[in-house]
């Protein structure tokens, strides 16, 4: 007769991963790189506003204009 959940315990200790052991994922989880420095989204912030127009068209002005203009 089978052992009862056969397929189910641990390994013996010998043989478990280390996440199975309780091990770090990485010995310095803050150290891993993924977030950009403060001055790398500053300067992404200021290319991306150098780039928009000082004063955009409304989608509706030209329609507004030719609207109310007397012709």
């Amino acid at each position: 007769m089978s052992a009862p959940n056969q397929g189910r315990q641990s390994p013996p200790p010998e043989r478990q991963t280390g996440a199975q052991l309780n091990e770090p994922t990485s010995t310095q989880p803050n150290e891993q790189g993924a977030a950009p420095s403060l001055d790398h989204a500053k300067e992404a912030s200021e290319d991306q506003k150098s780039k928009l127009p000082s004063n955009p068209v409304h989608p509706l002005e030209k329609f507004a204009e030719e609207k109310s203009s007397k012709q």
